[in-house]
């Protein structure tokens, strides 16, 4: 069994395109905080972006996803960086979690980060300068590329939303549906 793990930074799109295109293939979508929380209610506190502890989570998402793979492929939705709690500095997720994670491909959304900015406020009631967004989508881009390239895995960078992108990469990918 395998794990799509589509990427992007907060408020890039990732779980809206998720749902259009689990809804069309058959692939059930998780986010990595929802099995995260499922895990361990309090690994998350509340809507908080920022998290406490990285390590323990990714630890706790490796659990949860593997216990979800026993009936079959599924999307995951997360990151390769996140913000710290303590400084808000951004943190690349160590490559060893995304190997145990048996990932057989990665879907990375991007978009302008003046446009994710907006969702952002729109969704979370959050405004941070659109620098902040620049500079985290430039470390998921780069982490990501570092990780896809050094565990062999396809890599599809698509713009946010692109749904038809998304589900054209799936189709591609050996054992994932058409």
């Amino acid at each position: 069994m395998k794990v799509i793990f589509v990427a992007g930074i907060h408020a890039v799109g990732k779980s809206s395109s998720c749902k259009l295109v689990s809804d069309e293939i058959g692939i059930p979508h998780y986010t990595a905080s929802q099995i995260i929380r499922e895990e361990k209610q309090s690994a998350i506190s509340g809507n908080s972006k920022l998290v406490a502890d990285v390590a323990a989570n990714q630890r706790l998402l490796i659990q949860g996803v593997s216990r979800l793979l026993q009936t079959g492929n599924l999307l995951l939705d997360g990151h390769f960086t996140m913000r710290r709690k303590s400084d808000g500095g951004i943190e690349a997720i160590h490559i060893d979690v995304f190997s145990e994670l048996r990932i057989g491909g990665v879907v990375l959304f991007i978009d302008r980060p003046e446009e994710i900015a907006k969702r952002m406020h729109l969704r979370d009631g959050v405004s941070l300068p659109v620098d902040e967004f620049h500079e985290h989508q430039e470390a998921e881009i780069s982490h990501a590329r570092h990780v896809t390239s050094a565990l062999g895995l396809p890599l599809a960078v698509l713009q946010a939303f692109d749904t038809q992108g998304m589900a054209k990469a799936l189709s591609s990918w050996a054992g994932m549906p058409r």
